[in-house]
């Protein structure tokens, strides 16, 4: 286990493997995105803009659904998202595909951890614009 700041709340916490909120944020993180999953499957492609004014969510909370892959950006991003190694904007996640494989490394070694993950990058391409539940959603923790 290792000390890691809350992504919420910004309290230091024991972390036990991916989780990135404490475990007092963590009922009104998943509370949270309960609630923007659902809107979104009744207004699939909707503006973070428009979901953080219908819903109350913050943009930092939005941005970091993205980088866990809970979330998609449809269309054009406008590099709202980039990749956190070669800066090219991204969809979802924390790399682009070119960089995936040195990513994951570089956060194994962060951690600690030799785990080997089997998450593989869509190649699906989006039709719209806005955001959207991803359906390759992966819960981590």
């Amino acid at each position: 286990m290792s000390s890691r700041e809350c992504a919420r709340c910004h309290r230091i916490f024991e972390k036990v493997a991916f989780e990135e909120v404490c475990p007092t944020c963590f009922p009104i993180e998943e509370n949270e995105f309960a609630r923007i999953k659902e809107y979104l499957m009744i207004n699939p492609g909707a503006s973070s803009n428009t979901v953080m004014t219908e819903l109350g969510v913050s943009l930092k909370s939005i941005k970091r659904y993205l980088k866990e892959d809970r979330l998609e950006i449809v269309g054009d991003n406008k590099g709202f998202l980039r990749c956190e190694l070669c800066g090219k904007p991204l969809n979802s996640g924390r790399f682009c595909e070119s960089c995936y494989k040195e990513g994951r490394e570089m956060i194994r070694k962060e951690e600690g951890l030799g785990l080997k993950s089997a998450y593989l990058k869509s190649s699906e391409q989006p039709t719209s614009k806005g955001i959207k539940y991803s359906e390759k959603n992966l819960k981590k923790g």
